[in-house]
């Protein structure tokens, strides 16, 4: 399998890895997962590996390095610190509100029920 450093503490020699299967994150702690005279990987290391599950928690093995340092702005783009430019998208309903947004009238908050058609009010 295919994944991508995306935690990473040398002094600890644990790390997080995403998967390309999408399924939960990896844990690779202690070093029994990485093959001999590998440096520990960091954040943004293309990884090559396996998974095991134990319990609750999925542990990657046989890990060796694909590409080193392949997504260095890994990090800064999952804290939304990237210079991207910002998104058009907007929220217009939230599961915790009972207010939805009509988004032809924008920055007039409207009440869902003042949405529905006058006949059915």
């Amino acid at each position: 399998m295919i994944g991508v450093v995306i935690w990473s503490s040398e002094e600890t020699r644990k790390a997080v890895i995403w998967c390309e299967d999408q399924g939960p994150l990896a844990y690779l702690g202690g070093g029994e997962g990485v093959i001999a005279d590998l440096d520990w990987p960091v954040p943004g290391d293309l990884l090559r590996l396996e998974c095991e599950t134990v319990g609750n928690l999925r542990h990657a093995t046989s890990v060796s390095v694909i590409a080193a340092r392949a997504c260095p702005q890994l990090p800064a783009a999952l804290l939304g610190q990237t210079n991207r430019p910002a998104s058009h998208l907007r929220i217009v309903a939230r599961g915790d509100d009972s207010r939805v947004e009509d988004p032809f009238r924008a920055g007039e908050g409207k009440h869902a029920s003042s949405l529905a058609p006058a006949a059915s009010r």
